[in-house]
């Protein structure tokens, strides 16, 4: 069963961080309990994985081949162990073409899971757990569907989904058009950002790019959608440094970026009115003789002592001309 984040991101409700534990729609997970023992109790379960079992196979058979060719013969061995060094190669040739498949198959799992920015970067370490992160000044880019508490409400659960998926896939282009990674997504919630893994010169404007054609998609997903399944994105856009590795254990991590930068722009984000980009005053600063934005009063910091500028992004200039 998929449990869909919705409704306050957190504790604290609008003003809790990402990741401190959203409500779900539907109903709560079920602890399975066998002869009164919860999972807490269970045994992990160790099982080779296909790949590992076709490579013992097919290293059993090329031993096959190297006796054969050496003329090696075990007393023990009789016949039809030895079998004929035509059969060997014959289910070296079939066990092949099933690791080759095995392994087409997997890729193809594990190619819908990442980002091909970090499947890139990934692949070129040996250990990415043991290099560690990296730390670089990187754009980040925090959107979220207004409404979606209201959305989960009223419609069925069968639909939601593929409903979902549509304006998700709208973030997805945006920002891998422009460049960005999609870190993950979260329920509605979609983390993006841009100059890492790999460079990416003027980040900050490809990362508005991809807000700003974001909102602009939105209005051919409606053509076809009733009134009340139409949502819009609230997104926050900010630029700093931050730290961009693996989070987690050993034996299970995710590549993410950390920093008060990704906080700060799911704040924005919070901040937005729908259908609008908040920027903060550093992307304002770096682009503005690019872009049109009005400043706002005023902006909390957390804590609530100290106040900062902040703009709501209102479209590029050369567009305007």
């Amino acid at each position: 069963m998929i449990f869909l984040p919705c409704g306050p991101k957190g504790r604290g409700g609008k003003g809790s961080l990402p990741g401190t534990g959203p409500r779900t729609c539907g109903p709560a997970p079920q602890i399975p309990i066998i002869d009164g023992i919860g999972t807490e109790h269970m045994e992990p379960v160790e099982r080779p994985s296909q790949i590992s079992r076709f490579l013992d196979l097919l290293r059993e058979q090329l031993e096959r081949i190297r006796r054969e060719v050496s003329g090696e013969r075990s007393e023990a061995a009789n016949p039809d162990e030895q079998g004929s060094l035509l059969a060997a190669l014959e289910a070296s040739r079939e066990l092949l073409n099933d690791l080759r498949a095995q392994i087409q198959h997997e890729q193809a799992i594990l190619d819908h899971l990442l980002d091909p920015h970090l499947r890139a970067h990934l692949t070129r370490h040996p250990d990415p757990w043991l290099a560690g992160g990296i730390r670089r000044e990187v754009t980040v880019l925090f959107a979220d569907l207004q409404g979606f508490s209201d959305l989960c409400d009223r419609t069925p659960l069968d639909d939601l989904i593929p409903l979902l998926n549509r304006y998700l896939q709208v973030a997805w282009e945006a920002i891998r058009r422009e460049g960005g990674v999609v870190d993950r997504f979260m329920g509605d919630a979609v983390l993006g950002w841009f100059n890492a893994p790999f460079d990416l010169p003027d980040h900050t404007y490809r990362a508005l790019q991809a807000a700003w054609r974001m909102q602009q998609e939105l209005a051919r997903l409606h053509a076809p959608l009733p009134p009340e399944q139409r949502r819009r994105y609230r997104i926050g856009v900010h630029v700093g440094e931050a730290i961009i590795g693996p989070i987690g254990t050993p034996d299970y991590w995710t590549y993410t970026v950390v920093g008060s930068v990704v906080n700060y722009a799911r704040r924005l984000q919070e901040a937005a009115p729908p259908g609008q980009i908040m920027i903060s005053r550093a992307v304002f600063e770096r682009l503005r003789d690019r872009i049109e934005a009005r400043a706002l009063p005023v902006f909390p910091v957390r804590g609530g002592v100290q106040v900062v500028p902040v703009y709501r992004f209102l479209g590029f200039r050369e567009e305007q001309r």
